[in-house]
């Protein structure tokens, strides 16, 4: 029983962090691919809450503001511009980490319930497509490379 609850808490808090690895865990694990689809969904959605909502706190508290012009600043401002909140929730999971996507939503001042509303549609579908890519993947690696 604790085993479970400790596989559970591991692909929820990877997906905190970075969102593959929660499919990727759960896989491994054995877990059934709509309950790691969940876990992978809540635990971006948590990123999302705590940097959404203590974020600022987070910020000036623990790091200067940098106001500088790099290559990176400069591609985050122009993805921005071009996408959008709804842009940026579709490439949170894949490319910016829920704490880079959820980040680059507030410095740009976008409302707390868009942040939500599109991060959560996002975070699902996402979810659902990467753990069953994932799980897909899994068996055919499965049935090439049979297990000693």
């Amino acid at each position: 029983m604790s085993d479970t609850i400790w596989e559970y808490a591991s692909v929820f808090l990877s997906s905190t962090f970075k969102f593959i690895f929660g499919p990727i865990q759960g896989k491994a694990f054995g877990l059934p691919w709509l309950l790691t689809a969940l876990l992978t969904s809540a635990g971006m959605m948590a990123s999302v809450f705590i940097f959404t909502y203590f974020g600022r706190y987070l910020k000036d508290k623990y790091f200067k503001p940098k106001r500088v012009f790099s290559p990176q600043n400069r591609r985050k401002v122009a993805l921005w511009r071009k996408y959008g909140i709804v842009g940026v929730s579709l490439l949170t999971p894949l490319l910016l980490t829920p704490i880079g996507g959820t980040i680059l939503a507030n410095a740009f001042g976008e409302k707390k319930e868009k942040i939500f509303l599109w991060m959560f549609i996002f975070a699902n579908v996402w979810g659902i497509l990467l753990t069953l890519m994932v799980y897909e993947a899994g068996d055919i690696l499965h049935q090439v490379i049979p297990r000693p």
